[in-house]
């Protein structure tokens, strides 16, 4: 797979399991969450568009990939710049279109059913019933666990904010539609609850 993905000019490693964020660079490895023989997670580096991820789909797809429910496509985006109140109106929409949401994910993505991406309500409650002034103050609501569908802790390592809700897929368009989800839903949540 390094190989054919250095054909199609895709930077590639591969690494055990770690959260090195690298700027141009896949990492293919070991994620102990990922049940069945040769587990294999793939991590993207900081990506400014989706040309990359398109030929990464294509090799794996290539090479036989597949998918099961122990699997979760995880999207970041920068939030280095969200202001408290912003943070909070991104959660509390999620919240309110979780059931939605949920409507068009496996049932093992649903609810609270998956103990790596459980739902938002309770954390978004507790955010409308707060004052929150800090990151941390978010991070509490979640109990200071990154296993929901949205990951505030992730702005620790990362400065960004985690969806964790999708099923894994090897779809490129699936992928590519989740994420202009995400960024519509972003981008709304920026002004508007």
């Amino acid at each position: 797979v390094l190989a054919a993905l250095r054909a199609e000019s895709v930077n590639a490693i591969e690494t055990g399991y770690n959260h090195t964020d690298y700027t141009d660079t896949y990492k293919l490895g070991y994620d102990g969450s990922i049940s069945g023989s040769n587990g294999c997670e793939v991590v993207s580096p900081i990506l400014h568009n989706l040309t990359s991820l398109k030929k990464v789909c294509k090799v794996i797809n290539e090479a036989g990939a597949k998918v099961n429910k122990s699997c979760g496509l995880h999207v970041h985006f920068g939030a280095k710049d969200f202001t408290i109140a912003q943070w909070v109106r991104i959660i509390r929409n999620y919240a309110a279109l979780e059931e939605i949401i949920d409507s068009f994910m496996p049932a093992s993505r649903r609810g609270s059913e998956n103990g790596y991406c459980k739902s938002v309500s309770v954390p978004a409650y507790s955010l409308a019933h707060t004052s929150p002034r800090t990151i941390t103050d978010i991070q509490a609501a979640f109990r200071r666990d990154r296993y929901y569908k949205v990951n505030a802790m992730a702005y620790n390592g990362h400065k960004t904010i985690e969806f964790r809700h999708h099923s894994g897929t090897t779809d490129f368009t699936k992928i590519e539609m989740w994420i202009n989800f995400l960024r519509g839903l972003l981008e709304y949540s920026i002004n508007n609850e």
